[in-house]
């Protein structure tokens, strides 16, 4: 599967339950996922500057839809949100995400 892109989420919940405005999408270094394959983040700040040039949000969506060939020919895929920035550090790559309010208010439950 080339062009997949993944993320994981391990920011716990701010307060009152409310949804994390920064997300960790992947640690600094190798990693394997729980499905047994492998990512290596080899240069964050390579992809934060690709991701500056491209002027375009990365969207997260519920289930994985937007992955599913049959769900998009289906009808819409909503976003959840929308990943607005991106940063780089020692632990590895974080998006600033912009919920919806129904993303919002279903994190929050």
């Amino acid at each position: 599967m080339t062009g997949l892109v993944l993320a994981t989420c391990d920011r716990a919940l701010g307060p009152s339950g409310a949804a994390p405005e920064w997300v960790h999408l992947l640690p600094d270094g190798k990693m394997t996922g729980r499905d047994g394959r492998t990512f290596e983040l080899a240069d964050a700040a390579g992809l934060v500057l690709a991701f500056q040039s491209s002027s375009i949000d990365l969207p997260i969506d519920y289930e994985h839809q937007n992955d599913k060939p049959e769900a998009k020919l289906s009808g819409p895929v909503p976003a959840a949100g929308w990943i607005k920035e991106l940063k780089a550090d020692e632990s590895g790559l974080w998006g600033r995400v912009e919920w919806t309010a129904t993303a919002r208010e279903m994190i929050g439950r």
